[in-house]
């Protein structure tokens, strides 16, 4: 009652803004600045797309214009490479730009559908750019034939254009050098270089045009989206002052709480009351519960591993111990240890004598060993002290204990009878192992069948 009287009040006294009413405002906020702008955006978000569309428009003209450029230049490329090397692949590759991609071809009727009569100059500057490329087709194909025949390879096996290209008499009496020669002059010689510079001057004022109509265009959109961006400015200080204020509240009233109870939960600790209204309520309620359950736990805990009778740790308690202590690579002792005829005591004197043997025997054995010490209650009259970080001095204190101990059991108080302990010892130096508990209970055997009322270290 008084806990949950102690929750009430404190639940009471909480203050903070609370996230309803600040998201009310925000919304009223923002729908009000929405109303402001939204005609704006609307005018705002036209002309921008006007103005991408011819944006967009022209640099694909331009990307055209680039596209059979390239190919021109490509099919230059293949025809040189093929008068230098011979191979029949470079051959390959430019016919089948001429045949299949037509990258010039493609490029031509782009330019035209996109220009729709607006440049008629630009027009007919990119055709005659291409009639000047087909007329250089005319020296490439010259050039391979003589390559090829340069070198002996059977015309069956190139394209048919190159075939049936007409040589001269003289040509064909030249010698194979005189014929690679003369098919390297062709795509390297000045006429070419000549008409390849007409191309690529055709294609640079067509470029040019089309962006002297660009920026005719673009300088009129931009005259009316100045204007509208300007009637938006003070509108748009509003919208990021609105977003600026959401994410301060929000920052302070909500992530960072948040963050807080996160933490706090990693660590296994109570929350910190802050943030808004909503937060502090909830903080406040699970340390509450978080409280309550803490208590449960160690009640139950130490039910748990808690002898009821001696108040030593239990058996289970030795369970997770000997697993906490598995795989250690430092030196640990186990003693295993047995109340000598305890049963004698329980048929003697009774079983209440025979739990106050019991309790006295726990007593001692926690009294006479460290603090850092593990002393349990393993079964009915079987008691096990774990020893951690066991110094190379501990087999004479640890035999000294048990003298002591079993001198004090012999010469008893309170009307106790008296009786002694069997002890078995072993030692590991990789923690603690099924291995290790055999060892000790092979010690503790061979004391009890010698007289018990004593030790034994294990020796292998």
């Amino acid at each position: 009652m008084n806990g949950e009287k102690n929750t009430k009040n404190k639940m009471s006294v909480l203050r903070g803004v609370r996230i309803r009413t600040l998201s009310l405002w925000i919304v009223a906020g923002t729908i009000l600045v929405s109303v402001l702008i939204g005609d704006g955006i609307i005018n705002v978000m036209n002309q921008h797309q006007k103005l991408a569309g011819m944006t967009q428009e022209y640099l694909l003209i331009k990307d055209n214009v680039a596209d059979m450029s390239r190919g021109s230049d490509y099919l230059t490329e293949q025809a040189r490479l093929y008068a230098i090397t011979k191979d029949y692949n470079y051959a390959d590759a430019y016919f089948q730009e001429v045949g299949i991609t037509q990258r010039r071809d493609k490029a031509l009727l782009e330019i035209e559908h996109r220009l729709q009569g607006k440049d008629p100059d630009a027009f007919r500057l990119s055709k005659e750019a291409l009639e000047l490329s087909n007329e250089l087709m005319e020296l490439e194909i010259h050039s391979m034939k003589l390559a090829a025949l340069s070198v002996g390879e059977a015309l069956d096996s190139l394209p048919a254009q190159v075939q049936d290209y007409p040589l001269t008499d003289a040509e064909l009496q030249y010698t194979s050098q005189e014929k690679s020669e003369a098919a390297s002059q062709l795509v390297f010689g000045q006429e070419y270089r000549a008409m390849k510079q007409q191309i690529d001057e055709r294609l640079t004022s067509v470029t040019q045009s089309v962006t002297s109509i660009c920026e005719l265009d673009l300088e009129k959109s931009e005259k009316s989206m100045k204007n509208a961006l300007t009637r938006q400015s003070i509108y748009t200080i509003l919208v990021v002052m609105l977003v600026i204020f959401s994410y301060i509240m929000i920052a302070v009233l909500i992530l960072r709480p948040i963050r807080i109870y996160v933490n706090c939960i990693k660590n296994n600790n109570f929350l910190e009351i802050t943030g808004a209204y909503e937060f502090k309520y909830l903080a406040a309620t699970y340390n509450n519960i978080f409280e309550m359950s803490m208590e449960q736990q160690n009640v139950l805990r130490r039910k748990a591993e808690c002898d009821a009778l001696t108040g030593l740790l239990n058996r289970q308690a030795f369970e997770q111990l000997k697993e906490r202590l598995q795989g250690k690579t430092s030196v640990i002792a186990l003693l295993l240890i047995d109340i000598d005829v305890f049963k004698s005591i329980n048929d003697t004197y009774g079983h209440e004598m025979g739990d106050k043997a019991l309790i006295n025997a726990a007593n001692i054995l926690k009294e006479s060993f460290r603090r850092a010490d593990h002393v349990l209650r393993i079964g009915g009259d079987e008691f096990a002290i774990v020893m951690e970080k066991v110094q190379p001095d501990k087999p004479q204190i640890i035999s000294e204990k048990i003298d002591k101990i079993n001198w004090i059991l012999q010469h008893p108080q309170n009307d106790l009878p008296k009786y002694s302990i069997s002890v078995g010892i072993a030692f590991s130096e990789n923690g603690y192992s099924d291995e290790l508990f055999r060892q000790a209970d092979q010690a503790l055997y061979h004391t009890k069948e010698n007289g018990r009322c004593g030790y034994t270290f294990y020796q292998s």
